[in-house]
């Protein structure tokens, strides 16, 4: 109704006359409804904005990772030196230290409760298949460590000690052997030094 209205007023003020239609358009015309307002935005806005459009963008974000600019493990590996040099300032200077009084148990508490619980299993499920080849890889080498230890005598307290410095120093280096920072020969060699 209100559009009729409107039209009707402007029809009838161009029947009065050129001057009395302009008048009765400009007073048709809606404010403009930009205004100034200095400073950044509110954080509560701010964060609300930051979450509500991750939330949205989470598709263009998975079909992105799937086809990245470049290859993310070769950039990874080029990149070492420089990886070695931003985390001994980040060390130098404190900086992990410095953001975990930051945070409390509180929110850390909050942010576990927000997870469905479901996102842990999915996201074992999802890594199937990595964590099949990486246990392929540690399950021998475990078992190795084992028959060592089980093959020590542990009669003694000292010796019961031994053995679990043993079993210590052989997970520490079987941890290494899984990273590629040592060969699986070394933990043969480690295993023949703790069975002595």
């Amino acid at each position: 109704m209100d559009i009729f209205q409107q039209s009707f007023k402007v029809e009838l003020a161009k029947a009065m006359g050129v001057v009395a239609a302009q008048d009765a358009v400009r007073a048709q015309k809606i404010p403009n409804p930009v205004t100034v307002t200095e400073g950044v935005i509110d954080a509560e806005t701010w964060a609300g904005l930051i979450t509500k459009r991750g939330a949205d963008a989470q598709d263009y974000w998975k079909d992105r990772t799937l086809h990245p600019s470049k290859d993310p493990i070769k950039a990874g590996i080029a990149s070492e030196a420089r990886y070695v040099s931003q985390t001994k300032k980040a060390l130098d200077s404190g900086a992990r230290k410095k953001a975990l009084e930051k945070t409390n148990l509180a929110e850390w508490g909050e942010d576990v409760e927000s997870t469905p619980a479901s996102s842990y299993g999915d996201g074992l499920k999802n890594k199937s298949k990595k964590i099949a080849r990486k246990i392929a890889a540690l399950q021998p080498l475990v078992e190795a460590l084992r028959k060592a230890i089980a093959s020590m005598p542990d009669t003694t307290d000292s010796e019961r000690e031994k053995k679990m410095t043993a079993a210590r120093r052989g997970m520490i280096v079987v941890g290494q052997v899984m990273k590629g920072v040592l060969t699986a020969d070394a933990l043969t060699r480690a295993i023949s030094e703790v069975a002595k």
